[in-house]
Protein backbone atom coordinates (compact mmCIF):
# COMPACT_ATOMS: atom_id res chain seq x y z
CA UNK A 1 0.00 0.00 0.00
CA UNK A 2 2.93 2.39 0.62
CA UNK A 3 3.60 2.22 -3.12
CA UNK A 4 0.33 4.07 -3.78
CA UNK A 5 0.22 6.19 -0.62
CA UNK A 6 3.33 8.11 -1.62
CA UNK A 7 2.38 9.18 -5.14
CA UNK A 8 -0.71 10.94 -6.45
CA UNK A 9 0.42 9.98 -9.96
CA UNK A 10 0.08 6.30 -9.15
CA UNK A 11 -3.26 6.91 -7.48
CA UNK A 12 -4.65 8.74 -10.50
CA UNK A 13 -3.23 6.15 -12.88
CA UNK A 14 -4.82 3.39 -10.84
CA UNK A 15 -8.12 5.28 -10.66
CA UNK A 16 -8.25 5.97 -14.39
CA UNK A 17 -7.18 2.42 -15.18
CA UNK A 18 -9.79 0.90 -12.86
CA UNK A 19 -12.54 3.13 -14.29
CA UNK A 20 -11.50 2.33 -17.85
CA UNK A 21 -11.12 -1.40 -17.29
CA UNK A 22 -14.40 -1.55 -15.34
CA UNK A 23 -16.25 0.20 -18.16
CA UNK A 24 -14.56 -1.98 -20.74
CA UNK A 25 -15.34 -5.11 -18.74
CA UNK A 26 -18.99 -4.17 -18.34
CA UNK A 27 -19.33 -3.42 -22.05
CA UNK A 28 -17.43 -6.60 -22.96
CA UNK A 29 -19.47 -8.82 -20.65
CA UNK A 30 -22.72 -7.25 -21.80
CA UNK A 31 -21.72 -7.60 -25.47
CA UNK A 32 -20.60 -11.18 -24.95
CA UNK A 33 -23.79 -12.32 -23.26
CA UNK A 34 -25.93 -10.31 -25.68
CA UNK A 35 -24.16 -11.94 -28.63
CA UNK A 36 -24.33 -15.33 -26.93
CA UNK A 37 -28.07 -15.00 -26.35
CA UNK A 38 -28.61 -13.80 -29.93
CA UNK A 39 -26.57 -16.62 -31.48
CA UNK A 40 -28.20 -19.28 -29.30
CA UNK A 41 -31.62 -17.88 -30.16
CA UNK A 42 -30.73 -17.84 -33.84
CA UNK A 43 -29.58 -21.45 -33.58
CA UNK A 44 -32.79 -22.43 -31.81
CA UNK A 45 -34.81 -20.61 -34.47
CA UNK A 46 -32.86 -22.47 -37.14
CA UNK A 47 -33.55 -25.78 -35.40
CA UNK A 48 -37.21 -24.85 -35.15
CA UNK A 49 -37.31 -24.14 -38.89
CA UNK A 50 -35.71 -27.52 -39.62
CA UNK A 51 -38.06 -29.24 -37.19
CA UNK A 52 -41.13 -27.59 -38.78
CA UNK A 53 -39.88 -28.52 -42.24
CA UNK A 54 -39.20 -32.15 -41.26
CA UNK A 55 -42.55 -32.35 -39.47
CA UNK A 56 -44.36 -31.14 -42.58
CA UNK A 57 -42.47 -33.62 -44.76
CA UNK A 58 -43.26 -36.57 -42.49
CA UNK A 59 -46.91 -35.62 -42.17
CA UNK A 60 -47.16 -35.10 -45.92
CA UNK A 61 -45.47 -38.45 -46.55
CA UNK A 62 -47.98 -40.40 -44.45
CA UNK A 63 -50.89 -38.34 -45.78
CA UNK A 64 -49.91 -39.08 -49.38
CA UNK A 65 -49.44 -42.75 -48.62
CA UNK A 66 -52.91 -42.94 -47.10
CA UNK A 67 -54.49 -41.11 -50.04
CA UNK A 68 -52.68 -43.30 -52.55
CA UNK A 69 -53.68 -46.44 -50.65
CA UNK A 70 -57.33 -45.29 -50.62
CA UNK A 71 -57.14 -44.75 -54.37
CA UNK A 72 -55.63 -48.20 -54.94
CA UNK A 73 -58.20 -49.81 -52.66
CA UNK A 74 -60.94 -48.60 -55.05
CA UNK A 75 -59.36 -50.30 -58.08
CA UNK A 76 -61.12 -53.22 -59.78
CA UNK A 77 -58.05 -55.44 -59.46
CA UNK A 78 -58.08 -55.16 -55.67
CA UNK A 79 -61.82 -55.79 -55.47
CA UNK A 80 -61.48 -58.80 -57.75
CA UNK A 81 -58.61 -60.19 -55.68
CA UNK A 82 -60.55 -59.85 -52.45
CA UNK A 83 -63.65 -61.37 -54.07
CA UNK A 84 -61.58 -64.42 -54.94
CA UNK A 85 -60.04 -64.49 -51.43
CA UNK A 86 -63.45 -64.34 -49.85
CA UNK A 87 -64.63 -67.25 -52.02
CA UNK A 88 -62.46 -69.51 -49.85
CA UNK A 89 -64.60 -69.86 -46.77
CA UNK A 90 -62.44 -72.38 -44.99
CA UNK A 91 -58.73 -73.08 -44.74
CA UNK A 92 -56.53 -74.22 -46.18
CA UNK A 93 -56.30 -71.05 -48.26
CA UNK A 94 -54.45 -71.23 -51.58
CA UNK A 95 -50.81 -70.17 -51.32
CA UNK A 96 -50.94 -68.09 -54.51
CA UNK A 97 -53.59 -66.29 -56.49
CA UNK A 98 -52.58 -65.23 -60.04
CA UNK A 99 -52.89 -61.57 -61.07
CA UNK A 100 -55.26 -60.42 -63.78
CA UNK A 101 -52.91 -59.08 -66.48
CA UNK A 102 -55.59 -56.75 -67.76
CA UNK A 103 -54.85 -54.48 -64.82
CA UNK A 104 -51.18 -53.79 -65.71
CA UNK A 105 -51.47 -50.01 -65.46
CA UNK A 106 -52.73 -50.34 -61.88
CA UNK A 107 -49.95 -52.79 -61.12
CA UNK A 108 -47.39 -50.17 -62.11
CA UNK A 109 -48.96 -47.74 -59.64
CA UNK A 110 -49.02 -50.36 -56.88
CA UNK A 111 -45.41 -51.42 -57.38
CA UNK A 112 -44.13 -47.86 -56.96
CA UNK A 113 -44.77 -48.30 -53.24
CA UNK A 114 -43.53 -50.84 -50.72
CA UNK A 115 -45.02 -54.25 -50.02
CA UNK A 116 -48.78 -54.39 -50.43
CA UNK A 117 -51.00 -56.78 -48.54
CA UNK A 118 -54.65 -57.73 -48.88
CA UNK A 119 -56.62 -59.17 -46.00
CA UNK A 120 -59.84 -60.96 -46.68
CA UNK A 121 -63.05 -60.19 -44.85
CA UNK A 122 -64.32 -62.21 -41.92
CA UNK A 123 -64.80 -65.90 -42.67
CA UNK A 124 -65.53 -68.78 -40.39
CA UNK A 125 -61.99 -70.09 -40.53
CA UNK A 126 -60.26 -66.71 -39.95
CA UNK A 127 -58.76 -64.08 -42.19
CA UNK A 128 -56.31 -64.75 -44.97
CA UNK A 129 -53.37 -62.33 -45.57
CA UNK A 130 -51.76 -62.17 -48.98
CA UNK A 131 -48.73 -60.20 -50.14
CA UNK A 132 -48.66 -58.80 -53.64
CA UNK A 133 -45.77 -59.81 -55.89
CA UNK A 134 -45.08 -59.03 -59.54
CA UNK A 135 -47.06 -62.04 -60.76
CA UNK A 136 -49.47 -63.11 -58.03
CA UNK A 137 -50.79 -62.77 -54.51
CA UNK A 138 -48.78 -64.92 -52.09
CA UNK A 139 -50.17 -66.15 -48.79
CA UNK A 140 -48.21 -64.59 -45.90
CA UNK A 141 -46.72 -66.99 -43.39
CA UNK A 142 -44.84 -64.40 -41.21
CA UNK A 143 -46.44 -64.58 -37.82
CA UNK A 144 -45.16 -61.14 -36.71
CA UNK A 145 -46.35 -59.50 -39.89
CA UNK A 146 -49.66 -61.25 -39.70
CA UNK A 147 -50.06 -60.11 -36.10
CA UNK A 148 -49.50 -56.46 -37.05
CA UNK A 149 -51.83 -56.78 -40.02
CA UNK A 150 -54.49 -58.35 -37.81
CA UNK A 151 -54.14 -55.40 -35.42
CA UNK A 152 -54.38 -52.99 -38.35
CA UNK A 153 -57.47 -54.83 -39.67
CA UNK A 154 -59.18 -54.31 -36.31
CA UNK A 155 -58.37 -50.58 -36.38
CA UNK A 156 -59.62 -50.14 -39.94
CA UNK A 157 -62.72 -52.29 -39.37
CA UNK A 158 -63.61 -50.32 -36.23
CA UNK A 159 -63.20 -46.86 -37.78
CA UNK A 160 -64.25 -47.79 -41.38
CA UNK A 161 -61.45 -45.62 -42.71
CA UNK A 162 -57.67 -45.59 -43.16
CA UNK A 163 -55.55 -46.66 -40.19
CA UNK A 164 -51.90 -47.09 -39.28
CA UNK A 165 -49.79 -49.14 -36.90
CA UNK A 166 -46.60 -48.17 -35.09
CA UNK A 167 -43.19 -49.40 -36.25
CA UNK A 168 -42.48 -53.03 -35.41
CA UNK A 169 -39.91 -55.67 -36.27
CA UNK A 170 -40.78 -58.31 -38.88
CA UNK A 171 -38.44 -60.83 -37.36
CA UNK A 172 -35.97 -61.00 -34.47
CA UNK A 173 -32.96 -58.77 -35.09
CA UNK A 174 -34.75 -56.83 -37.83
CA UNK A 175 -32.78 -53.62 -38.49
CA UNK A 176 -35.46 -52.17 -40.75
CA UNK A 177 -38.69 -52.06 -38.75
CA UNK A 178 -41.86 -51.26 -40.67
CA UNK A 179 -45.27 -49.85 -40.04
CA UNK A 180 -48.46 -50.60 -41.93
CA UNK A 181 -51.08 -48.30 -43.40
CA UNK A 182 -54.49 -49.89 -44.06
CA UNK A 183 -57.54 -48.87 -46.04
CA UNK A 184 -60.95 -50.67 -46.23
CA UNK A 185 -61.98 -52.30 -49.54
CA UNK A 186 -65.70 -52.21 -50.34
CA UNK A 187 -67.68 -53.92 -53.08
CA UNK A 188 -69.85 -52.39 -55.76
CA UNK A 189 -72.81 -52.28 -53.39
CA UNK A 190 -70.88 -50.93 -50.43
CA UNK A 191 -70.29 -54.20 -48.71
CA UNK A 192 -66.94 -54.66 -46.93
CA UNK A 193 -64.67 -57.03 -48.82
CA UNK A 194 -61.58 -56.73 -46.63
CA UNK A 195 -58.56 -54.45 -46.21
CA UNK A 196 -55.63 -53.34 -48.30
CA UNK A 197 -52.40 -52.71 -46.33
CA UNK A 198 -49.21 -50.88 -47.38
CA UNK A 199 -45.87 -51.57 -45.71
CA UNK A 200 -43.78 -48.49 -44.91
CA UNK A 201 -40.13 -49.17 -44.07
CA UNK A 202 -38.12 -47.08 -41.64
CA UNK A 203 -35.76 -46.47 -44.56
CA UNK A 204 -38.41 -44.26 -46.15
CA UNK A 205 -38.74 -42.32 -42.91
CA UNK A 206 -34.95 -41.99 -42.70
CA UNK A 207 -34.93 -40.56 -46.20
CA UNK A 208 -36.78 -37.63 -44.70
CA UNK A 209 -35.31 -37.43 -41.21
CA UNK A 210 -31.73 -38.61 -41.42
CA UNK A 211 -29.22 -35.96 -42.53
CA UNK A 212 -25.49 -36.66 -42.60
CA UNK A 213 -24.23 -33.70 -44.57
CA UNK A 214 -22.87 -30.69 -42.65
CA UNK A 215 -24.38 -28.37 -45.27
CA UNK A 216 -28.00 -29.12 -44.41
CA UNK A 217 -28.24 -26.56 -41.61
CA UNK A 218 -27.50 -29.04 -38.82
CA UNK A 219 -23.72 -28.78 -38.93
CA UNK A 220 -21.48 -31.60 -37.76
CA UNK A 221 -23.46 -32.58 -34.68
CA UNK A 222 -27.07 -31.74 -35.48
CA UNK A 223 -29.84 -34.24 -36.25
CA UNK A 224 -33.61 -34.55 -36.48
CA UNK A 225 -35.34 -37.72 -35.26
CA UNK A 226 -38.66 -39.20 -34.16
CA UNK A 227 -39.58 -40.74 -30.81
CA UNK A 228 -42.55 -42.96 -30.05
CA UNK A 229 -44.75 -43.06 -26.99
CA UNK A 230 -42.61 -45.86 -25.53
CA UNK A 231 -39.72 -43.30 -25.58
CA UNK A 232 -37.82 -45.32 -28.19
CA UNK A 233 -36.51 -43.92 -31.43
CA UNK A 234 -38.70 -44.11 -34.53
CA UNK A 235 -35.98 -42.91 -36.92
CA UNK A 236 -32.32 -43.76 -36.98
CA UNK A 237 -29.80 -41.65 -35.09
CA UNK A 238 -27.05 -39.86 -36.97
CA UNK A 239 -24.52 -41.18 -34.48
CA UNK A 240 -25.87 -44.63 -33.54
CA UNK A 241 -26.67 -47.00 -36.45
CA UNK A 242 -29.82 -49.17 -36.30
CA UNK A 243 -31.15 -47.29 -33.30
CA UNK A 244 -34.86 -47.56 -34.14
CA UNK A 245 -36.83 -49.29 -31.35
CA UNK A 246 -33.56 -49.77 -29.45
CA UNK A 247 -32.32 -46.40 -28.16
CA UNK A 248 -34.40 -44.82 -25.38
CA UNK A 249 -34.89 -41.06 -25.44
CA UNK A 250 -36.13 -39.90 -22.06
CA UNK A 251 -35.21 -36.22 -22.28
CA UNK A 252 -36.95 -33.06 -21.15
CA UNK A 253 -37.80 -32.14 -24.73
CA UNK A 254 -39.49 -35.50 -25.36
CA UNK A 255 -41.54 -35.19 -22.17
CA UNK A 256 -42.60 -31.66 -23.06
CA UNK A 257 -43.54 -32.69 -26.58
CA UNK A 258 -45.69 -35.59 -25.31
CA UNK A 259 -47.35 -33.05 -23.03
CA UNK A 260 -48.50 -31.26 -26.25
CA UNK A 261 -45.93 -28.49 -25.77
CA UNK A 262 -44.02 -26.93 -28.64
CA UNK A 263 -40.80 -25.05 -28.03
CA UNK A 264 -37.04 -25.16 -27.64
CA UNK A 265 -34.58 -25.57 -24.80
CA UNK A 266 -31.00 -26.35 -23.83
CA UNK A 267 -30.94 -29.91 -22.50
CA UNK A 268 -28.87 -33.08 -22.27
CA UNK A 269 -29.79 -35.36 -25.17
CA UNK A 270 -30.08 -39.17 -25.22
CA UNK A 271 -26.26 -39.32 -25.32
CA UNK A 272 -26.14 -37.11 -22.18
CA UNK A 273 -24.44 -34.41 -24.26
CA UNK A 274 -25.59 -30.80 -23.77
CA UNK A 275 -27.47 -29.65 -26.83
CA UNK A 276 -29.95 -27.14 -28.19
CA UNK A 277 -33.29 -28.84 -28.85
CA UNK A 278 -36.49 -27.88 -30.69
CA UNK A 279 -39.49 -30.16 -30.17
CA UNK A 280 -43.17 -30.67 -31.00
CA UNK A 281 -45.69 -33.44 -31.45
CA UNK A 282 -46.18 -35.08 -34.84
CA UNK A 283 -49.67 -34.73 -36.31
CA UNK A 284 -50.21 -38.11 -38.02
CA UNK A 285 -53.56 -39.82 -37.21
CA UNK A 286 -52.93 -43.13 -35.47
CA UNK A 287 -49.29 -42.39 -34.53
CA UNK A 288 -48.28 -40.92 -31.16
CA UNK A 289 -44.86 -39.67 -32.13
CA UNK A 290 -42.85 -36.54 -31.40
CA UNK A 291 -40.23 -34.88 -33.58
CA UNK A 292 -37.02 -33.23 -32.40
CA UNK A 293 -34.26 -31.23 -34.06
CA UNK A 294 -31.06 -30.86 -32.04
CA UNK A 295 -27.46 -29.69 -32.29
CA UNK A 296 -24.63 -30.01 -29.78
CA UNK A 297 -24.21 -27.01 -27.50
CA UNK A 298 -20.45 -27.03 -28.07
CA UNK A 299 -20.85 -26.62 -31.82
CA UNK A 300 -23.44 -23.91 -31.35
CA UNK A 301 -20.95 -22.10 -29.11
CA UNK A 302 -18.17 -22.03 -31.73
CA UNK A 303 -19.10 -18.57 -33.09
CA UNK A 304 -19.67 -17.37 -29.53
CA UNK A 305 -16.19 -18.57 -28.49
CA UNK A 306 -14.79 -16.78 -31.53
CA UNK A 307 -16.57 -13.61 -30.47
CA UNK A 308 -15.28 -14.08 -26.91
CA UNK A 309 -11.70 -14.44 -28.15
CA UNK A 310 -12.08 -11.35 -30.34
CA UNK A 311 -13.48 -9.42 -27.37
CA UNK A 312 -10.56 -10.54 -25.19
CA UNK A 313 -8.06 -9.46 -27.85
CA UNK A 314 -9.80 -6.11 -28.28
CA UNK A 315 -9.98 -5.75 -24.47
CA UNK A 316 -6.23 -6.40 -24.22
CA UNK A 317 -5.46 -3.78 -26.86
CA UNK A 318 -7.85 -1.26 -25.34
CA UNK A 319 -6.42 -1.99 -21.86
CA UNK A 320 -2.94 -1.11 -23.07
CA UNK A 321 -4.36 2.04 -24.65
CA UNK A 322 -6.27 2.91 -21.45
CA UNK A 323 -3.13 2.36 -19.36
CA UNK A 324 -1.12 4.60 -21.67
CA UNK A 325 -3.78 7.29 -21.68
CA UNK A 326 -4.15 7.00 -17.89
CA UNK A 327 -0.41 7.49 -17.54
CA UNK A 328 -0.39 10.50 -19.88
CA UNK A 329 -3.45 12.13 -18.28
CA UNK A 330 -2.18 11.44 -14.77
CA UNK A 331 1.20 12.90 -15.63
CA UNK A 332 -0.46 15.95 -17.23
CA UNK A 333 -2.65 16.55 -14.17
CA UNK A 334 -0.05 15.85 -11.52
CA UNK A 335 3.01 17.44 -13.10
CA UNK A 336 2.07 20.95 -11.87
CA UNK A 337 1.23 19.47 -8.47
CA UNK A 338 4.58 17.70 -8.43
CA UNK A 339 6.33 20.97 -9.25
CA UNK A 340 4.41 22.66 -6.44
CA UNK A 341 5.41 19.86 -4.06
CA UNK A 342 9.06 20.14 -5.06
CA UNK A 343 8.96 23.90 -4.63
CA UNK A 344 7.28 23.57 -1.22
CA UNK A 345 9.98 21.14 -0.10
CA UNK A 346 12.68 23.58 -1.19
CA UNK A 347 10.96 26.36 0.70
CA UNK A 348 10.87 24.07 3.73
CA UNK A 349 14.64 23.80 3.36
CA UNK A 350 14.96 27.59 3.36
CA UNK A 351 15.29 28.13 -0.42
CA UNK A 352 12.83 30.97 -0.96
CA UNK A 353 14.13 31.90 -4.41
CA UNK A 354 12.34 28.95 -6.05
CA UNK A 355 9.64 29.72 -8.64
CA UNK A 356 7.06 27.32 -10.13
CA UNK A 357 6.73 27.23 -13.91
CA UNK A 358 3.17 28.27 -14.92
CA UNK A 359 1.58 26.61 -17.95
CA UNK A 360 -2.01 27.36 -18.88
CA UNK A 361 -4.85 29.14 -17.13
CA UNK A 362 -6.52 26.32 -15.21
CA UNK A 363 -7.03 26.04 -11.46
CA UNK A 364 -3.61 24.51 -10.88
CA UNK A 365 -1.98 27.32 -12.87
CA UNK A 366 -3.83 29.83 -10.68
CA UNK A 367 -2.60 27.95 -7.62
CA UNK A 368 0.97 28.02 -8.99
CA UNK A 369 0.73 31.77 -9.63
CA UNK A 370 -0.53 32.32 -6.09
CA UNK A 371 2.25 30.08 -4.78
CA UNK A 372 4.85 32.14 -6.63
CA UNK A 373 3.41 35.34 -5.20
CA UNK A 374 3.48 33.82 -1.73
CA UNK A 375 7.06 32.66 -2.23
CA UNK A 376 8.08 36.11 -3.40
CA UNK A 377 6.47 37.67 -0.35
CA UNK A 378 8.16 35.11 1.91
CA UNK A 379 11.48 35.85 0.22
CA UNK A 380 11.01 39.57 0.72
CA UNK A 381 9.92 39.04 4.31
CA UNK A 382 12.84 36.75 4.99
CA UNK A 383 15.29 39.17 3.39
CA UNK A 384 13.85 41.97 5.46
CA UNK A 385 14.12 39.93 8.63
CA UNK A 386 17.62 38.69 7.87
CA UNK A 387 18.75 42.18 6.87
CA UNK A 388 17.28 43.57 10.05
CA UNK A 389 18.95 40.79 12.03
CA UNK A 390 22.40 41.31 10.55
CA UNK A 391 22.08 45.07 10.62
CA UNK A 392 20.92 44.87 14.24
CA UNK A 393 23.84 42.62 15.06
CA UNK A 394 26.21 45.05 13.39
CA UNK A 395 24.78 48.01 15.27
CA UNK A 396 24.93 46.08 18.53
CA UNK A 397 28.52 45.12 17.83
CA UNK A 398 29.39 48.71 17.12
CA UNK A 399 27.69 49.79 20.35
CA UNK A 400 29.52 47.14 22.38
CA UNK A 401 32.77 48.04 20.63
CA UNK A 402 32.32 51.69 21.55
CA UNK A 403 31.47 50.71 25.12
CA UNK A 404 34.62 48.62 25.32
CA UNK A 405 36.76 51.30 23.71
CA UNK A 406 35.34 54.32 25.42
CA UNK A 407 34.35 52.77 28.72
CA UNK A 408 36.25 49.69 29.76
CA UNK A 409 39.25 50.58 27.59
CA UNK A 410 39.62 54.04 29.15
CA UNK A 411 39.17 52.61 32.63
CA UNK A 412 41.92 50.08 31.95
CA UNK A 413 44.22 52.84 30.62
CA UNK A 414 43.55 55.00 33.68
CA UNK A 415 44.11 52.03 35.94
CA UNK A 416 47.38 51.28 34.16
CA UNK A 417 48.58 54.89 34.63
CA UNK A 418 47.76 54.81 38.33
CA UNK A 419 49.49 51.44 38.52
CA UNK A 420 52.60 52.94 36.88
CA UNK A 421 52.57 55.73 39.45
CA UNK A 422 52.22 53.21 42.21
CA UNK A 423 55.25 51.27 40.94
CA UNK A 424 57.48 54.32 41.44
CA UNK A 425 56.63 54.32 45.15
CA UNK A 426 57.19 50.61 45.70
CA UNK A 427 60.33 49.09 47.16
CA UNK A 428 62.89 47.16 45.20
CA UNK A 429 61.61 43.89 46.67
CA UNK A 430 58.19 44.18 44.96
CA UNK A 431 59.57 44.89 41.46
CA UNK A 432 59.30 41.29 40.17
CA UNK A 433 55.69 40.83 41.26
CA UNK A 434 54.72 44.25 40.02
CA UNK A 435 56.39 43.61 36.64
CA UNK A 436 54.28 40.47 36.20
CA UNK A 437 51.15 42.37 37.14
CA UNK A 438 52.06 45.03 34.57
CA UNK A 439 52.22 42.39 31.85
CA UNK A 440 48.75 41.19 32.82
CA UNK A 441 47.41 44.73 32.53
CA UNK A 442 48.96 45.07 29.10
CA UNK A 443 47.51 41.77 27.83
CA UNK A 444 44.07 42.64 29.19
CA UNK A 445 44.13 45.97 27.44
CA UNK A 446 45.22 44.40 24.16
CA UNK A 447 42.48 41.75 24.41
CA UNK A 448 39.86 44.45 24.98
CA UNK A 449 41.15 46.29 21.93
CA UNK A 450 41.06 43.07 19.84
CA UNK A 451 37.50 42.25 20.88
CA UNK A 452 36.48 45.81 20.14
CA UNK A 453 38.08 45.54 16.71
CA UNK A 454 36.39 42.24 15.97
CA UNK A 455 33.03 43.70 16.94
CA UNK A 456 33.46 46.80 14.83
CA UNK A 457 36.46 46.67 12.45
CA UNK A 458 38.17 49.97 12.19
CA UNK A 459 38.75 51.62 8.84
CA UNK A 460 35.85 50.20 6.81
CA UNK A 461 34.34 53.64 6.42
CA UNK A 462 37.71 55.41 6.06
CA UNK A 463 39.86 52.86 4.17
CA UNK A 464 37.22 50.95 2.20
CA UNK A 465 36.71 47.20 1.89
CA UNK A 466 40.11 46.27 0.51
CA UNK A 467 41.92 48.34 3.14
CA UNK A 468 39.89 46.78 5.95
CA UNK A 469 40.58 43.27 4.69
CA UNK A 470 44.29 44.00 4.39
CA UNK A 471 44.33 45.28 7.96
CA UNK A 472 42.32 42.23 9.07
CA UNK A 473 44.88 39.89 7.49
CA UNK A 474 47.69 41.75 9.24
CA UNK A 475 45.94 41.35 12.60
CA UNK A 476 45.46 37.60 11.98
CA UNK A 477 49.04 37.16 10.87
CA UNK A 478 50.40 38.90 13.93
CA UNK A 479 47.84 37.61 16.40
CA UNK A 480 47.51 33.95 15.32
CA UNK A 481 50.80 33.48 13.57
CA UNK A 482 49.64 31.80 10.35
CA UNK A 483 50.56 32.70 6.79
CA UNK A 484 47.69 34.78 5.38
CA UNK A 485 47.85 36.92 2.25
CA UNK A 486 45.41 39.39 0.76
CA UNK A 487 45.35 40.69 -2.79
CA UNK A 488 42.86 43.05 -4.45
CA UNK A 489 42.41 43.90 -8.12
CA UNK A 490 40.26 46.84 -9.16
CA UNK A 491 38.38 49.68 -7.57
CA UNK A 492 35.87 49.18 -4.76
CA UNK A 493 34.74 52.72 -3.91
CA UNK A 494 31.24 52.12 -5.26
CA UNK A 495 30.38 49.46 -2.67
CA UNK A 496 27.90 50.63 -0.05
CA UNK A 497 28.80 50.63 3.64
CA UNK A 498 26.38 47.83 4.47
CA UNK A 499 27.74 45.69 1.63
CA UNK A 500 31.28 46.31 2.89
CA UNK A 501 30.26 45.13 6.33
CA UNK A 502 28.61 42.01 4.85
CA UNK A 503 31.66 41.12 2.74
CA UNK A 504 33.98 41.76 5.66
CA UNK A 505 31.88 39.48 7.91
CA UNK A 506 31.88 36.83 5.18
CA UNK A 507 35.68 36.95 5.04
CA UNK A 508 35.89 36.94 8.82
CA UNK A 509 33.64 33.82 9.06
CA UNK A 510 35.59 32.01 6.32
CA UNK A 511 38.98 32.71 7.91
CA UNK A 512 37.70 31.68 11.35
CA UNK A 513 36.41 28.37 9.90
CA UNK A 514 39.71 27.74 8.10
CA UNK A 515 41.71 28.27 11.31
CA UNK A 516 39.35 26.56 13.74
CA UNK A 517 38.01 23.62 11.69
CA UNK A 518 40.33 23.34 8.71
CA UNK A 519 43.58 23.61 10.71
CA UNK A 520 44.91 25.71 7.85
CA UNK A 521 48.52 26.91 7.83
CA UNK A 522 48.13 29.21 4.84
CA UNK A 523 45.16 31.31 3.72
CA UNK A 524 44.82 33.40 0.56
CA UNK A 525 42.17 36.09 0.10
CA UNK A 526 41.53 37.66 -3.32
CA UNK A 527 39.10 40.48 -4.02
CA UNK A 528 38.64 41.34 -7.70
CA UNK A 529 36.57 43.81 -9.65
CA UNK A 530 35.02 42.11 -12.67
CA UNK A 531 32.99 43.55 -15.52
CA UNK A 532 29.65 42.94 -13.84
CA UNK A 533 30.50 41.31 -10.51
CA UNK A 534 32.72 41.66 -7.51
CA UNK A 535 34.42 38.34 -6.78
CA UNK A 536 35.75 37.35 -3.34
CA UNK A 537 37.79 34.14 -3.07
CA UNK A 538 39.08 32.66 0.20
CA UNK A 539 41.31 29.61 -0.12
CA UNK A 540 43.24 27.55 2.44
CA UNK A 541 45.40 24.46 2.61
CA UNK A 542 43.52 22.93 5.51
CA UNK A 543 42.19 19.41 5.90
CA UNK A 544 39.12 20.11 3.76
CA UNK A 545 35.76 18.30 3.87
CA UNK A 546 33.06 16.80 1.68
CA UNK A 547 30.62 19.63 0.84
CA UNK A 548 27.80 17.18 0.04
CA UNK A 549 28.12 15.24 3.29
CA UNK A 550 28.57 17.97 5.85
CA UNK A 551 25.76 19.79 7.64
CA UNK A 552 25.75 23.55 7.20
CA UNK A 553 26.96 25.12 10.46
CA UNK A 554 26.39 28.62 11.73
CA UNK A 555 29.46 30.00 9.94
CA UNK A 556 28.60 28.65 6.49
CA UNK A 557 24.93 29.54 7.02
CA UNK A 558 25.84 33.15 7.79
CA UNK A 559 28.11 33.27 4.74
CA UNK A 560 25.37 31.89 2.51
CA UNK A 561 22.67 34.17 3.90
CA UNK A 562 24.76 37.34 3.64
CA UNK A 563 25.69 36.41 0.07
CA UNK A 564 22.02 35.83 -0.78
CA UNK A 565 20.99 39.15 0.77
CA UNK A 566 23.55 40.81 -1.49
CA UNK A 567 22.00 39.01 -4.49
CA UNK A 568 25.12 36.96 -5.13
CA UNK A 569 26.13 33.31 -5.41
CA UNK A 570 28.18 31.22 -3.03
CA UNK A 571 30.09 28.05 -3.99
CA UNK A 572 32.41 25.73 -2.07
CA UNK A 573 35.19 23.59 -3.47
CA UNK A 574 36.83 21.34 -0.92
CA UNK A 575 38.72 18.05 -0.72
CA UNK A 576 40.85 16.23 1.83
CA UNK A 577 44.00 16.81 -0.20
CA UNK A 578 43.72 20.36 -1.55
CA UNK A 579 41.88 22.23 1.21
CA UNK A 580 38.88 24.51 0.75
CA UNK A 581 38.06 27.39 -1.59
CA UNK A 582 35.05 29.69 -1.20
CA UNK A 583 33.85 31.77 -4.16
CA UNK A 584 31.43 34.64 -3.60
CA UNK A 585 30.19 36.48 -6.66
CA UNK A 586 28.16 39.67 -6.07
CA UNK A 587 26.56 41.71 -8.90
CA UNK A 588 27.80 45.29 -8.89
CA UNK A 589 24.32 46.67 -9.31
CA UNK A 590 23.26 44.96 -6.08
CA UNK A 591 26.20 46.33 -4.06
CA UNK A 592 25.64 49.85 -5.29
CA UNK A 593 21.95 49.77 -4.35
CA UNK A 594 22.20 47.75 -1.13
Amino acid sequence: MNFFNRSIVRKLMLLFFIVGITSLSLIGVYSYYKAKRAILQRTLDQLTSIRVMKKSQVEFFFSERMKSLDLISRSGAIREALDRLNSFNYPPFPKTIPLDKSNAPMDTLIFSFGSLYSISGAVEGGKACYELTDSCWVLSENILVDKQLEKLSQIVGKNHREGITDLSSRFPGDTLPVCYIGAPVTGAHGEELGMLALEVSVREIDNIMLEKSSENGLGESGEAYLVGEDLLMRSNSRFIPNSVLLIPVNTTSVKNAFSNQTGSAIIDDYRTIPCLSSYSKLDVPGLNWVILAEIDYQEAMIPIISIRNDLLLIALIVSVFIFSMAQIISWTITQPITRLKSAALQIGQGKFDVEVDIRGDDEISLLSRTFNDMTSQLEQERNSRMTALYDGQELERQRISRELHDGLGQLLVALKIRFENYIAQCSQDDVAAISELRSEFTRTLEEVRRVSYDLAPAGIREFGLDGSLRLFCKEIREGVGIDIDFASFGKFEGISLKARNYLFRITQEAVTNAIRHGKAERIEINLSDGAENYILMIGDNGCGFDPSGIKTGTGLYNIRERTRLLGGTFTIESSRESGTTLRIKIPKIMLSET
